[in-house]
């Protein structure tokens, strides 16, 4: 199987959808030699936050000396950027190889039980100490949740996918489903969704580690949200162990694109953020508040329809602000003329543009002081090249 053939299939595999249980991942595991039990893991779930987290630990159990395998998902530009092992994506051809392994297993499963059973694979071959792996979707039913970790996370808890997830309640539920039997936790979770976490672990004999502060430790990643995640990160640190030299290094170092991430172009100022929902948007608008208080701002804008948008434009935008909206290549897009009647009615100025790259170089072009890119991690993996280079 080459890389394209790889990519080809995983297409595929896309069309069926998503399927709760956990049947398939754990066949998928047991015909590889269940992989996933010759390391540690941390399992981290959450409504935002679970991606920085990851990169965040990631690289602080890298600075103490670990070999640390790393799953993430969605992927920017390359599916190779989901599975890292010490900060380095997985080569097309293992890629290829390990997705040959996992379709070998004649066992029929989704795109991301697919990439799992990849994942856990590729880092029992690469011999990690540690794998900080990520949730897909929710926690209980997610394929990842075959693990048993040395420490689960729960960042927070917010509405998303609520068509899948229900309200708030299902998801704090589903969410602590990767708690464990005498397990640790840490969460930033707060109000009623704490309140189930705290039942669940009570339940579950699962020391629970409650996050209460951003921390105050120096962090290669902006914005005042990023403060919570690293005080996450630490407490999950300080319970595997980690010396705090270790800890200051990696968040130090730690990279994560597309997160608050501030570029300098030569069009001028340009934030790129995957914000994605009510709660990322309120993130993002906080960030923009204090990082750039002054100015006129335009934006790049484009989400998926299963989002509650309304929230996010009622959140993000100023009375002076212009407005791009463009699609984000998935299927799953909102409709940019359906985004733009909503931002008339709440009089910002915008334009719907259908081609991503036309899009993008009509931000560029606009004499605002912060030129803005935010919404879909799809758009973001779209065009971040064209501003990044």
């Amino acid at each position: 199987m080459t890389y394209v053939d790889a990519l080809n299939w995983l297409d595929y595999l896309c069309t069926f959808g998503i399927k709760a249980g956990l049947e398939r991942i754990t066949q998928l595991a047991q015909a590889l030699g269940n992989p996933q039990n010759f390391y540690r893991t941390v399992h981290v779930a959450g409504t935002n936050g679970k991606g920085s987290v990851c990169a965040m630990l990631a690289e602080i159990l890298k600075a103490h000396g670990l070999k640390v395998g790393l799953f993430t998902s969605p992927h920017l530009e390359s599916y190779c950027e989901r599975i890292r092992v010490d900060g380095v994506d997985i080569p097309e051809d293992d890629f290829a190889n390990e997705l040959a392994r996992v379709k070998s297993c004649g066992v029929s499963c989704t795109h991301f039980e697919a990439l799992t059973a990849a994942a856990f694979d590729y880092f029992r071959r690469r011999d990690v100490d540690i794998a900080v792996i990520e949730t897909g979707l929710g926690g209980t039913f997610d394929s990842t949740n075959i693990i048993t970790p040395e420490v689960s996370i729960i960042t927070n808890v917010a509405r998303d996918h609520e068509n899948i997830l229900g309200d708030i309640d299902s998801i704090a539920r589903n969410k602590a489903g990767i708690i464990k039997r005498g397990v640790p936790t840490v969460t930033a979770a707060t109000g009623h969704p704490l309140e189930i976490i705290r039942r669940v672990a009570e339940d579950m004999g699962s020391p629970l580690h409650e996050v209460t502060a951003p921390c105050d430790v120096a962090i290669n990643l902006r914005g005042e949200h990023q403060r919570w995640n690293a005080a996450v990160a630490i407490e999950a640190a300080k319970i595997l162990g980690v010396d705090g030299s270790a800890i200051e290094r990696g968040l130090k170092s730690v990279t994560w694109v597309g997160r608050f991430e501030v570029v300098e172009n030569p069009a001028g100022v340009v934030v790129i953020d995957g914000a994605h929902n009510p709660h990322g948007a309120q993130a993002l608008r906080r960030a923009l508040d204090k990082n750039f208080p002054r100015g006129q701002r335009s934006w790049l804008f484009g989400v998926l329809a299963d989002k509650d948008f309304r929230a996010m434009l009622d959140v993000l935008f100023n009375a002076g602000d212009s407005v791009i909206v463009t699609e984000p290549p998935s299927q799953r897009a909102a409709s940019s003329e359906i985004i733009c009647a909503e931002l008339r009615e709440r009089g910002i100025a915008c334009a719907a543009v259908a081609d991503n790259f036309a899009a993008v170089q009509r931000l560029m072009n606009s004499p605002a002081d912060v030129k803005i890119i935010a919404g879909s991690l799809y758009l973001i993996g779209a065009v971040r090249k064209f501003v990044v280079g």
